[in-house]
C-alpha cells in the first residue's frame, strides 16, 4: 500500500497511508491532509489511487504544487517522489511490489466523462485528417501498354 511522509524543515510530522481513492491536501478542515499554512490553498492538490497507482493534481492552488522541484499540474507518482507544498514535504512511498509493463498494459484504464469525451473528440479529428488526405492523394495511373511493333512484309529484289 502506498503512504505519503509528511514533513517540514527535514523533520517527520506524520505517515499518512494512501487508503482512499481520492485524498485531498489543503489548509481548509474537511480537507484529508490539512495543512494549516498560509502558502497552501484551501483546496489545494488531489492525489487519487487506482490499484497500485497514484496521480497528484494541483486544483488550481494560488502558489502551485511541486514533485522534484518541478511545477505539476498532474502527475504520476512513483516512489520516492517528493511533492512540496509551500515549505512543507510529501515524500512518497509505494511498497506495492513492481509489476511487468505487459501487466500494466492489461489494466483498466478509468476515464472521467470529460476525457472520453476529449479522446472520442481527437479520434474522429484524426479520422477526418485521414480521410482528406485519402482523398488529396492523386488516384495511381496505368500507362496503356506500349504497342509491340508487328513486323511488315519486305519485299526482296532478286
Amino acid at each position: 500500500m502506498a503512504k505519503l511522509i509528511l514533513s517540514m524543515d527535514g523533520l517527520t510530522l506524520k505517515e499518512i497511508p494512501l487508503t482512499k481513492e481520492r485524498i485531498t491536501i489543503g489548509r481548509k478542515p474537511h480537507n484529508d491532509i490539512q495543512i494549516d499554512n498560509l502558502a497552501i490553498s484551501g483546496e489545494h492538490a488531489a492525489i487519487v489511487t487506482i490499484l497500485n497507482d497514484s496521480f497528484l493534481e494541483d486544483l488550481n492552488s494560488t502558489n502551485g504544487t511541486f514533485v522534484n522541484g518541478q511545477q505539476v499540474q498532474k502527475h504520476f507518482l512513483q516512489t520516492n517522489d517528493v511533492i512540496e507544498l509551500g515549505k512543507y514535504r510529501l515524500k512518497y512511498i509505494n511498497e506495492a511490489p513492481a509489476q511487468s509493463p505487459q501487466a500494466d498494459f492489461e489494466k483498466t484504464m478509468v476515464l472521467r466523462p470529460d476525457m472520453m469525451r476529449k479522446t472520442a473528440e481527437a479520434a474522429k479529428g484524426f479520422a477526418a485528417e485521414a480521410a482528406a488526405v485519402v482523398k488529396t492523394q492523386p488516384s495511381p495511373t496505368v500507362a496503356a501498354p506500349t504497342p509491340t511493333p508487328t513486323p511488315t512484309p519486305t519485299s526482296s529484289a532478286t
